[in-house]
């Protein structure tokens, strides 16, 4: 690094006195004016008080002050053709700043996920076809792409958000298996990976624990999700000795343990 400029000096001391509590974030504002976007100046001075901030303070506590500071887009601080997630991960990740990008990534999750889930919402109410909804799903993973197993999380919670569970509790469970059979094709192209059909099994034993309604469904709707390709043995058995979550645990796997056993014993005769 070259001898500092006076620019560069004057954004070190904001840093430390915004992380000194001394400074209030909101000054950071003016450095979105169009004049210093243009030139890359408002991104680069940010990326400097950042840097001074961080040496002594976590990224919780630089988040905190941004928050005070009604700091809320990053992104306004690129160039205008730059205002994209990929720009500002680049940029934050070659300053040496990979904490501010996973930050930034994990915000912008939360988003997306309220997206696909209204979106799947909307879909099945148009009564869409798989390949139309898949398609779609797959064009929003493409502009913002999110962890794979969060984003089969939101498939299932997308899919059921539109079930209407007031049928009479007898007909619940015959109800629920309809309606995972209809959408499992939807689910099967994003359940490759034993990491996303494990994801697949915890949302649902979320789901169930939420909705005491469709809990006593749970095995039959592993069973449809099995047979239909979304979950393999391996990730059943996987997530029963291991995987699951904390969630009604011991009801679940109470429940899961005769579809376990059966499919371990066909484990252990396909060996034979």
């Amino acid at each position: 690094m070259g001898p500092c400029s006076k620019k560069d000096k004057i954004a070190i001391a904001i840093g430390l006195m915004i992380s000194q509590g001394l400074a209030n974030a909101t000054c950071l504002q003016s450095l979105t004016k169009d004049h210093l976007v243009k030139n890359d100046v408002g991104i680069n001075v940010l990326t400097i008080v950042f840097k001074a901030y961080l040496v002594d303070q976590s990224m919780d506590h630089l988040s905190a002050s941004l928050k005070r500071g009604g700091i809320k887009d990053l992104l306004a601080f690129f160039p205008p053709n730059k205002r994209e997630g990929k720009y500002l991960d680049e940029h934050f990740k070659k300053a040496g700043l990979p904490q501010v990008a996973e930050w930034w990534a994990k915000k912008q999750y939360a988003v997306v996920k309220e997206g696909i889930i209204k979106d799947l919402g909307e879909m099945r109410d148009q009564e869409e076809t798989p390949e139309q909804v898949i398609a779609a799903i797959k064009t929003r993973q493409e502009e913002s792409p999110i962890p794979e197993t969060e984003l089969v999380h939101c498939i299932w919670q997308g899919l059921l958000s539109s079930v209407d569970w007031s049928a009479r509790p007898d007909q619940i469970e015959g109800l629920a298996l309809r309606e995972v059979t209809k959408f499992a094709p939807i689910l099967e192209p994003f359940c490759q990976t034993g990491k996303e059909q494990i994801a697949l099994i915890n949302a649902v034993q979320v789901y169930c624990y939420e909705d005491t309604r469709v809990i006593k469904a749970f095995p039959q709707i592993l069973k449809v999700l099995y047979n239909k390709d979304c979950i393999s043995d391996q990730a059943i058995i996987y997530w029963y000795q291991k995987g699951s979550k904390a969630q009604g645990r011991q009801h679940f796997l109470k429940a899961t343990e005769p579809l376990v056993k059966f499919l371990q014993e066909q484990e252990s005769e396909d060996e034979d």
